[in-house]
């Protein structure tokens, strides 16, 4: 199975890709992975972060389905992955693409909430086999 691997401050978090479910943007981020860029904390929906991407297509949102905390999403306009973690409402649907277990939510949510005392940490984003 296929894994997103996101690592920021020297840990590694991972989430489940749904190939199925959006085979064309799973296609996309397999493509430009590696890459490194910054989390942003996205205070809109309360606990939400998100980081630029130039992930070329889709322009589309393949799974438009309402945002649940562990969902991973990309958004077209500006190319973006957003995660969504912890307690939150969300506004709409996104494109999701990749989910964190219940168990790694957890891990990432204690991990991304110190992320609003530190904008702009690196992240690298990489899509890497289960071991």
């Amino acid at each position: 199975m296929k894994k997103l691997k996101f690592t920021f401050h020297g840990k590694d978090f991972y989430a489940n890709m749904l190939t199925d479910q959006a085979p064309v943007t799973y296609e996309a981020v397999e493509k430009a992975c590696p890459f490194t860029t910054r989390w942003v904390h996205a205070k809109i929906v309360a606990n939400e972060i998100f980081c630029p991407t130039k992930i070329e297509g889709p322009v589309l949102r393949e799974n438009p389905i309402p945002n649940l905390p562990g969902d991973i999403g990309l958004f077209d306009t500006p190319q973006t992955i957003c995660c969504w973690h912890g307690d939150m409402k969300p506004l709409g649907s996104g494109n999701v693409f990749a989910r964190f277990t219940p168990e790694q939510m957890e891990v990432f949510h204690a991990e991304a909430t110190g992320l609003w005392k530190e904008p702009g940490s690196l992240v690298t984003v990489d899509v890497v086999e289960e071991e």
